[in-house]
């Protein structure tokens, strides 16, 4: 008797334990030692005893069968593995357009100030930093330029973008239609009826905001900050729309059971994620910055990279150019991280790399996780 997971079903293994990712229902069931042990038995068609308590426990979730036979089993895949090739054009997923950096606010969770934080790459911020902000014509020429690689997403973004009004709905208005969503950042307190009526059904709103209380929009993504002290606070009304932006100092500060550190962390994917997380870093992957004065950088909060600059040139030179670093930044999947290579859930883990090498120091470091691949355990 032999017993294999179905195509659809993956199963990795760690440096102690494993996990079976069930790329249909999209489901993670993680496996102890003894477990992890019988399952690769299993994949390797070996024989087992049909009345394993395991293995009829796996059949009877529909993630294998028995089999009287040694069967060949083809992994489910998405697409042709062959979509890829050498002198394609980049898959460009989502662009940050950082197209202003004025605000006249002086928040305290602001990049100005070099705060570390989770979800700083979607929310606004101002720098200080040189340089002009680029004109109004080549922001719409950067727009036709996404368009031409592809580009499904972009975020417009940059310091408070009420101060700089006509330019953005502009930008907006130019950008309409060429990709798949646009996102736009505004202050919840640039909020305003007339502001939230116009940009409906035009782009998907995202509300910086510190006080969730006094966001009445529901309908809208909201970006919320909290500090690590009182995330507990807001946790019975996550779902409405909100993402969690976790401000860190320090991990010593944390508490152990935080979504941005717990098995909280480890997000069901679909085939074409956990496909795209084999070979790509799952934030970073397929992504680019174009700061307001034209700089290019792999995310708005990781200003210390820079692929080169596009005031005067087009993007598609910058990719020329610099196509083995982005490659480098893109392809920076989670076996390449400390800690994280050895993890069976190195392929549904979320992970923000900007801040961790801003923890760290180092740009494959690992602090923000409680797990412990090695023995198995959450901390």
């Amino acid at each position: 008797m032999h017993f294999r997971l179905n195509p659809e079903c993956y199963l990795i293994v760690g440096g102690a334990r494993g996990a079976i990712y069930d790329l249909i229902d999209e489901k993670i069931y993680d496996l102890n030692q003894h477990e992890t042990k019988l399952v690769i038995h299993c994949e390797k068609n070996k024989p087992v005893r049909g009345d394993e308590e395991l293995l009829c426990d796996l059949k009877q979730r529909r993630l294998g069968n028995f089999y009287s036979n040694i069967p060949y089993i083809q992994k489910l895949r998405a697409g042709s593995p062959y979509l890829e090739n050498e002198g394609d054009p980049p898959a460009l997923y989502r662009a940050f357009l950082e197209i202003n950096n004025e605000c006249n606010r002086d928040c305290w969770f602001c990049g100005y100030h070099g705060i570390k934080r989770s979800l700083g790459c979607i929310g606004c911020n101002k720098w200080d930093e040189s340089g002009e902000t680029l004109g109004q014509e080549r922001w719409k020429e950067i727009i036709d330029e996404l368009k031409d690689l592809d580009c499904r997403d972009i975020y417009i973004t940059g310091g408070d973008l009420t101060l700089v009004w006509d330019r953005a709905i502009e930008i907006l208005d130019y950008a309409k239609g060429k990709f798949k969503n646009i996102y736009m950042t505004l202050h919840q307190r640039s909020l305003s009826p007339g502001k939230i009526n116009y940009l409906n059904k035009k782009a998907n709103l995202i509300i910086q905001t510190d006080d969730p209380s006094a966001v009445q929009v529901t309908d809208f993504a909201i970006l919320l900050i909290v500090t690590p002290e009182s995330w507990k606070a807001v946790d019975d009304i996550r779902g409405k729309n909100m993402r969690l932006d976790f401000v860190i100092k320090d991990k010593s500060i944390l508490s152990n059971d935080i979504p941005i550190i717990s098995k909280k962390k480890i997000l069901p994917v679909n085939l074409f994620q956990f496909q795209n997380n084999l070979e790509y870093h799952p934030c970073l992957g397929h992504t680019l910055a174009i700061n307001y004065n034209g700089k290019v950088t792999p995310c708005p909060m990781m200003r210390k990279y820079s692929f080169g600059v596009v005031g005067d040139k087009e993007l598609y030179t910058v990719f020329q150019a610099q196509w083995e670093t982005i490659n480098k930044f893109w392809k920076l999947n989670l076996n390449e991280i400390e800690k994280c290579t050895g993890c069976e859930f190195r392929y549904s883990c979320d992970d923000c790399r900007a801040l961790e090498d801003s923890l760290t120091g180092r740009l494959t470091g690992k602090m923000l996780c409680s797990y412990n691949p090695t023995e198995g355990d959450w901390m």
